[in-house]
């Protein structure tokens, strides 16, 4: 009985480790696309993702494009690809909001504990937070094609840095068509 007790604890322990590392994923689902990267203090990983983040800068690789962004606490300029970045960054008690040019493109984007809109790139969102309180959904349209059922989760490791860091990741993840 105490072994079968031990080895039940245990599974549920492994388990629970499991689903602690789920929460430290950023996740964009649409219906045609599902974009995942893994979140620790260094930045982002994943197959399109490969992201450094450090107090005031975001470099690497973001769907096959050079990511090289200066951080501030109001601002956030650099290039993605060969595109411009030029963004500025306004917090409020629970909001953020960025606008300017993201990859040359005019971008606004606004998250809070309610919700995700704006555009950023070629892509504009409007996304509410689910029951969970950990996942955004609604629609989203990048050029003329437009997408219900589309799912944001944004781990809390993404929002442990500064308003900037988290909204340039999230910029460049929302950008990608």
């Amino acid at each position: 009985m105490k072994t079968a007790c031990i080895l039940t604890v245990a599974a549920l322990l492994a388990g629970g480790s499991a689903v602690a590392k789920t929460d430290d994923v950023v996740e964009l689902q649409t219906p045609r696309t599902t974009v995942r990267a893994s979140v620790d203090a260094q930045g982002l990983q994943g197959p399109e993702l490969r992201l450094r983040m450090t107090d005031d800068a975001l470099r690497g690789q973001a769907f096959q494009r050079p990511v090289d962004l200066k951080l501030s606490e109001q601002r956030i300029q650099g290039t993605v690809g060969k595109a411009p970045v030029d963004l500025s960054v306004r917090e409020r008690p629970d909001v953020v909001e960025v606008s300017g040019n993201f990859a040359g493109q005019p971008s606004s984007l606004t998250l809070s504990p309610s919700e995700l809109t704006g555009s950023v790139g070629p892509c504009g969102y409007n996304l509410i937070i689910e029951r969970d309180r950990k996942h955004y959904s609604g629609t989203r349209a990048c050029g003329d094609q437009r997408e219900d059922d589309v799912h944001l989760a944004i781990p809390e490791t993404l929002g442990q840095g500064s308003a900037s860091g988290r909204m340039a990741a999230l910029s460049l993840l929302l950008s990608h068509p």
